[in-house]
């Protein structure tokens, strides 16, 4: 095939949200049968229980991840709250060292889908905004955050410029909590729509 046959591409803009679990080779290595278990659980619930209010739509499952298109960034963010909440769920009938750990990354992003994958440096640059988050948080890029509706029940912390591995230029980069979370080690946590003096946020 010629690269002049190839199809063009169409390249859809959309809310990405990229979750993964912390340590799930290990998790996997102590309980196989468990873990996949207690993460099919967590898919069919969040399948049933969250995507639909929030309108979200998976692209991509890898056994230990999930990568979840949303039509608006508060969507999205809702979302991730839920699938936090959901996971705790599963987690409290658990013992501590059997807990599903998620981190959540969310973007805007340009991207093309086909029918074994979904491509794009967006997607691209989401999986190393994911690098920067620790269990259980959620971390949003400078995009995601300037077009989050300013009525989103969600406080933003700015965590300052970041050198993302692959990415040409630095970029800006938020976490997001629910609105009566107690501000944490990075600073205190804000309205959507305020600033803050960044804070620091670690590679994971």
């Amino acid at each position: 095939m010629t690269q002049d046959s190839l199809p063009e591409f169409v390249r859809l803009t959309g809310v990405i949200l990229i979750l993964d679990v912390v340590e799930s080779v290990r998790l996997m290595e102590v309980d196989e049968s468990g873990y996949i278990q207690r993460w099919q659980r967590f898919v069919r619930e969040i399948r049933e229980e969250v995507l639909p209010e929030f309108s979200g739509r998976i692209h991509k499952s890898t056994g230990d991840g999930l990568l979840i298109e949303f039509r608006t960034p508060a969507q999205a963010v809702q979302a991730a709250f839920g699938l936090l909440r959901t996971c705790a769920a599963i987690n409290a009938e658990l013992r501590q060292d059997d807990h599903m750990r998620l981190r959540i990354a969310a973007h805007v992003a340009q991207f093309v889908v086909d029918e074994y994958d979904i491509y794009g440096c967006g997607i691209n640059l989401a999986h190393r905004l994911l690098q920067l988050a620790t269990p259980g948080e959620v971390c949003i890029s400078a995009t995601f955050r300037s077009l989050l509706d300013e009525n989103t029940p969600a406080r933003v912390v700015d965590c300052g410029m970041h050198q993302l591995r692959h990415v040409r230029e630095p970029v800006r980069v938020y976490k997001v909590q629910p609105a009566g979370s107690d501000a944490g080690p990075g600073g205190p946590l804000l309205q959507a729509g305020a600033t803050s003096a960044p804070a620091a946020c670690v590679a994971a």
